[in-house]
């Protein structure tokens, strides 16, 4: 296997296109990356470092968002400011995410490349509707992160192009971060899930709830919010809305009918009021 670690976004491109016929694989955080050639898999012909992409590592407010490079640590997104003042389901994802060593070293841009249908992180960006931009030999393309990832560990990221950015509305929506593991820490969620939502009152104007772990990809529970924006169900109903949006399986951590009645708990509790804002 050959090392790489372009330092540039066009050396990165070049490099990339003259490898184009080759195995390889971009290391951002390696969190993910690393464990799994532990675990057995096979090396790539070459490996490509991506730490000394400079451009893709910062926080940039504008007056009406927020840019992340693909690069930032999951620790600089936990300790922005603006990131917990108006993206609160965001930094908790982030302060909850494995211990501190890990969140030092991984990545937003890894979290989301990874594709884990239980990724900490991806249903804050579900929620928030994150846009992706991506540059590749044909140039800047954006996709929504719905558009991105594709199933689990597949995503539409197309040959010689790279993820370098993500880019989240400043909306004044309040939000709120739930996670569901079997320990306290350093443990892949059973279940998570983000809240988006603004209230006039008791009546919600505007609400997104994304769910990671229940089904192949993160979901919106679309059926079920849309019905809640109209008023047209009623607490009777909102299993079933949920349940259609949702398709959990058993594996080793628990079993399709647990993480169902979990996210049914969760949500009924948010929506009744019980701890959301």
């Amino acid at each position: 296997m050959k090392f790489h670690q372009p330092t540039s976004i066009r050396e990165f491109l070049e490099l990339s296109s003259t490898l184009s016929s080759h195995s390889s694989s971009l290391l951002a955080g390696g969190t993910d990356l690393m464990p799994r050639y532990e675990r057995g898999q096979a090396l790539p012909d070459h490996l490509i470092d991506l730490k000394k992409l400079s451009d893709l590592y910062h926080i940039n407010i504008k007056d009406e968002s927020v840019q992340i490079g693909a690069l930032t640590s999951i620790q600089a997104i936990q300790e922005n400011q603006l990131i917990q003042a108006e993206f609160n389901a965001l930094y908790m994802a982030a302060h909850d995410f494995a211990g501190a060593q890990i969140r030092h070293r991984g990545t937003i841009g890894g979290n989301i490349a990874n594709a884990s249908p239980a990724g900490d992180l991806l249903p804050a960006l579900y929620a928030f509707d994150a846009i992706l931009t991506l540059i590749g030999p044909d140039g800047e393309r954006q996709l929504t992160v719905q558009e991105f990832i594709l199933s689990p560990g597949k995503t539409s990221l197309k040959q010689s192009e790279i993820l370098v950015s993500i880019t989240l509305k400043r909306s004044g929506y309040k939000s709120i971060f739930q996670k569901v593991g079997l320990r306290q820490s350093m443990a892949i969620s059973v279940v998570n899930l983000a809240f988006v939502y603004s209230k006039k009152g008791q009546d919600y104007q505007y609400l997104k709830i994304a769910c990671g772990a229940v089904a192949p990809t993160v979901v919106n529970l679309d059926k079920l919010t849309s019905t809640i924006i109209d008023k047209s169900s009623k607490p009777d109903d909102w299993p079933l809305l949920i349940e259609a949006d949702i398709l959990p399986i058993d594996d080793i951590r628990a079993t399709a009918k647990y993480r169902k009645q979990v996210v049914i708990n969760l949500v009924q509790a948010f929506l009744k009021g019980q701890f959301n804002g």
